[in-house]
């Protein structure tokens, strides 16, 4: 059998008139047969093996398939009644160039490639070798020829292919497509690349076309014209010249029909000017001389404008029909858009103009500065604060930079120059100096900043003397400087709390606040103890006595001239919750007995008849919050030393008593001390770092307008950014992981658990019939009193999430989350680990029990009806064949020591990380010689993810600057019934 071939037939279309269509043939003896009309899903048979310029042809000519043009014009239900009822300027319009500008496509194809096009009868299946079209590999070439006399003009035209001329004048053509033409001539396909089909319908049957003189002004200004532009024109009787004109690029900046602001270029030669994408290759101008007429023929540089147009693509510019915009802009609405451009104008101006383009403004309301501009910034340091300056150089002009201050912080991107001309003003400037403005106060023509904004200067500006940047290193690297641990410290620090001691101590030289927000555990009070041992004040050889004699009481006859001495050194004021104060004592005379310390609470006050002996002689007054504020005009009157707050969370709330307490009191110095710095929100942050270093993160108000909003509402990161640039010289975090080398690493995974079987129907039913419930008593009741029915909800909505049974005893549904539990189990256990299951449901744990046992592995449990709880704690540490532990978690949850374990497993997280960081403890903790997993299991789709995400959505913000035990005090209604959905 013979092979297929494939093959492009030209057939007539019942509606289209004659068409290219794809078929493969096969060859009989006297004629070929047609197979089948080929459609791109006839790539995937095997009968044939497809070349790409095959299926090329194949794709072009799908696009005037009758459904495709049925779907791409109109919305006719059927193809019939799309000819039917197509409007015919449409058709003739829109569908007719469609198809012939596809049809250009095949023959562009058929030219180089070895496809035969045979003529096919659209009633005959089969085809012959003399049905064969020949398609010549170049472009047909019509050439017109003019002759003017004094009575008329007459005009030939001629077509010449591969130098040869073709004679159309009575011969049988076919025209196959107007514009661009195709034209059948003698088995031949001739193709134009621009000639309309209309312009060779006079010479099928005459040799030339005469037009009277009478009308010739218009004809030679027209169609003259436009003949000598586009195409090869011989004249006789009038003179055509060419010559080469002036040229240069423009770049204008314009509005587009829906007012968007464009940049567009132009090339000029002379007066007239071309687009990029302009079809046309010359320009020609007409005059008349007296009574003849003189077209001058200009071409296009096409070199030149290459030239200018790759200049623009290497500095940023990117082309789309003849319209340039900028990666990005296509993304901002059309102020921002304008702004963007005119940006990008005044950085690249001179580099335009050095190239040869020029740029101009068109159809703009406003007229713009686009010359260069220039920041120019010096800064000079003054004790405490220092000043910068800087001038912003528009042109010729010279604008102090003071002047765009309220500009930038009220984000106005146009500024008036004295000429008239809009600036606008870059949003590089607004992106640095927005978030450093209004720190500064206007001193003079110079913006004035405090100290302890020094950070947030050498993050904004560059051009920063070197005291300041000196300042700025000394902030950021405190704790790299050698200071040296006072000899008589009762303790051997750790690495990493000598790194905290002396950044501690960098600060204090700084004259700035600290924060000191180490892990829980690692030595807070002894680096903080450390810090006061070294800036013990000297008595200078004067004897200061007791002001409480023996037995703790005032000794009245005590004088101390030293109390009133302005030279000696105040004492230092720790402040504490009450629980902390004898421990802080202790620790005092366990590592720094030298330091002499008085402990002002409770009863003890009455003791004190005068503070200035207290502060003369002690070098520490421990006290507490609830002190502080009854006592507030007692202690607001005297100056301390340092004013140290332990548990500095205590003031989170501005708006409290105590903050507001602590606040008004006098302090040389100031250092908090915590492990939970943000507990709720970044306001809690605010309070703390304003009680610090006032000024630092400016007035609340602006903190949750700067950072509160974008960070809390739309996960901000430039602000977040921001933030961490301006805290972190204030504030020390180390966790357990990060600095204690004798615990392992820390490694933790979320295990997502999808439902199994009826699991998800169980649950989205019971989801259904919980939230109907609760909405109804928040309706009815509120929020506040319908807590016991969200409880209850959340409750049975976890237990199914768990385990179906855990909510129906005799529940045949299985879980997902279950079998997970398992499998990693059956891995861990064969692979000798051991593995501490945690959960809140001592149901759920009996339920893994009763799996357990089926396995026959060894386990231990401790729930609350536990009464052997150290045998039971022995028996897992101890026997190396007891590998599970099952734990509830307010029975294990604290006072266990369970190192042996190297897995730790929470069946069902919930709302507090406290509590599970409390569980995950028991295994990962000092002693430990072994690296720790904890895998949290959480079921798709239920309501653990929902909390999971909260979760995670709330502590990020901890996450971010210095953590958070338990960020969870509250939800929102919606957020409730967000749960629920």
């Amino acid at each position: 059998m013979e092979e297929l071939e494939f093959i492009i037939a030209l057939t007539d279309h019942r509606f289209l008139g004659k068409v290219f269509q794809p078929f493969l043939i096969r060859r009989r003896e006297k004629f070929y047969s047609v197979v089948r009309l080929v459609k791109p899903h006839d790539f995937d048979t095997g009968d044939y093996q497809w070349k790409p310029y095959e299926q090329e042809l194949v794709k072009i000519i799908e696009k005037y398939s009758d459904e495709r043009l049925l779907k791409r014009f109109s919305r006719a239900g059927s193809v019939s009644n799309f000819y039917a009822s197509i409007d015919t300027g449409v058709y003739e319009r829109q569908v007719i160039p469609f198809i012939e500008s596809a049809m250009m496509e095949v023959v562009s194809i058929l030219m180089l490639s070895p496809v035969r096009l045979l003529l096919k009868e659209s009633k005959y299946a089969n085809l012959y070798d003399e049905d064969e079209i020949t398609v010549p590999p170049i472009f047909a070439r019509p050439e017109f020829h003019f002759e003017r006399t004094e009575l008329q003009t007459r005009y030939q035209l001629k077509l010449y292919l591969e130098g040869k001329e073709l004679l159309i004048s009575n011969q049988t053509c076919t025209i196959v497509t107007n514009d661009p033409c195709l034209l059948l001539y003698r088995r031949q396909l001739l193709a134009f690349k621009k000639l309309n089909a209309k312009k060779l319908l006079p010479f099928f049957e005459k040799d030339f076309v005469s037009v009277p003189n009478t009308i010739e002004d218009k004809y030679y200004s027209g169609f003259i014209l436009k003949t000598i532009r586009d195409f090869d024109v011989k004249a006789s009787g009038f003179q055509i010249r060419e010559e080469a004109a002036a040229k240069f690029a423009e770049l204008t900046l314009e509005s587009n029909l829906q007012s968007q602001p464009i940049l567009v270029l132009r090339f000029y030669y002379g007066q007239e000017s071309f687009l990029p994408n302009a079809q046309k290759q010359t320009a020609v101008s007409m005059r008349k001389l007296g009574k003849t007429f003189e077209f001058t023929k200009t071409k296009r540089d096409l070199g030149w404008e290459q030239t200018v147009l790759g200049d623009l693509q290497k500095i940023g510019l990117k082309e789309d029909n003849g319209v340039f915009a900028i990666n990005g802009m296509e993304v901002l609405e059309t102020q921002n858009a304008l702004y963007f451009l005119l940006d990008w104008l005044s950085q690249h101006r001179t580099e335009l103009e050095k190239r040869g383009i020029r740029i101009k403004q068109e159809n703009t309301d406003k007229k713009y500065f686009t010359g260069s501009r220039q920041l120019e910034i010096k800064t000079q340091t003054k004790g405490d604060w220092f000043d910068v300056y800087a001038v912003v150089r528009f042109g010729e002009f010279l604008i102090p930079f003071i002047k765009l201050k309220k500009y930038i912080l009220n984000d106005i991107r146009e500024f008036e120059l004295p000429n008239g001309e809009i600036a606008v003003l870059p949003d590089e400037w607004f992106a640095r100096y927005r978030g450093l403005l209004p720190f500064g106060k206007d001193h003079g023509k110079n913006i004035r900043f405090e100290k302890h904004h020094f950070t947030l200067v050498q993050d904004a500006i560059r051009e920063v003397d070197k005291e300041v940047r000196l300042k700025y290193l000394e902030l950021v690297n405190a704790e790299q400087d050698e200071i040296v641990v006072p000899s008589n410290l009762k303790a051997s620090l750790r690495a990493y709390q000598k790194d905290g001691f002396q950044w501690m101590y960098g600060l204090y030289k700084n004259g700035m606040g600290a924060c000191l927000a180490d892990d829980m555990g690692l030595g807070k009070t002894l680096q903080t103890l450390t810090l006061l041992l070294k800036l013990k004040r000297k008595k200078q050889g004067i004897i200061v006595p007791d002001p409480v004699g023996k037995g703790g009481q005032l000794d009245m006859f005590s004088k101390s001239d030293a109390a009133e001495d302005e030279a000696v050194q105040p004492a230092s004021l720790i402040v504490v919750p009450t629980s902390l104060v004898h421990n802080w004592h202790n620790e005092i005379e366990k590592f720094t007995p030298s330091l002499k310390a008085f402990k002002y609470f409770g009863t003890q006050r009455k003791k004190v008849e005068d503070i200035y002996k207290i502060l003369g002689y002690y070098d520490v007054i421990i006290t507490t919050y609830g002190t502080v504020r009854n006592d507030l005009e007692l202690l607001a009157g005297k100056e301390f030393f340092y004013l140290i707050l332990d548990e500095s969370q205590s003031i989170k709330n501005s708006g409290s008593k105590t903050y507001k307490a602590l606040m008004r009191m006098k302090a040389r110095h100031k250092l908090v001390i915590t492990g939970t710095p943000i507990e709720n929100s970044l306001s809690d942050l605010w309070s703390q770092m304003n009680f610090l270093n006032p000024g630092l993160l400016g007035s609340l108000a602006f903190f949750k307008r700067a950072f509160i909003t974008p960070i809390e509402k739309h996960a901000n990161e430039e602000q977040q950014d921001k933030l961490q640039l301006m805290i972190r010289p204030f504030v020390l975090r180390r966790t357990k992981g990060e600095v204690a080398r004798d615990l392992p690493p820390l490694m933790e995974e979320v295990r997502i658990c999808p439902m199994v079987g009826e699991q998800q129907h169980l649950y989205d039913k019971e989801k259904s019939v919980i939230r109907n419930t609760i909405l109804s008593a928040i309706e009815k009741d509120g929020v506040n009193k319908s807590q016991f029915v969200v409880l209850q909800g959340l409750t049975r909505l976890r237990q199914l999430a768990n385990h179906p049974s855990l909510f129906e005893k005799d529940a045949e549904e299985g879980s997902g989350k279950y079998d997970e539990v398992f499998r990693m189990l059956r891995n861990l256990v064969a692979e000798k680990h051991k593995v501490l299951i945690f959960s809140s449901f001592v149901t759920h744990l009996e339920l893994i029990e009763e799996g357990i046992k089926k396995e026959k592995w060894n386990y231990s449990k401790l729930t609350g009806k536990t009464t052997n709880r150290e045998q039971v704690i022995s028996q897992f540490q101890e026997d190396t064949n007891n590998r599970i532990f099952l734990i509830s978690l307010k029975a294990g949850g604290v006072g266990l020591n369970l190192t042996e374990a190297d897995y730790v497993f929470i069946l069902d997280p919930w709302w507090n990380p406290a509590a599970e960081n409390q569980a995950v403890n028991r295994a990962h903790r000092i002693g430990q010689d072994k690296h720790v997993f904890v895998y949290r299991f959480i079921t798709e789709n239920s309501i653990e993810e929902k909390i999971q995400k909260l979760k995670e959505r709330k502590s990020s913000l901890a996450d971010k600057f210095i953590n958070s035990n338990d960020p969870f005090q509250q939800i929102s209604q919606d957020e409730i019934v967000e749960l629920f959905r």
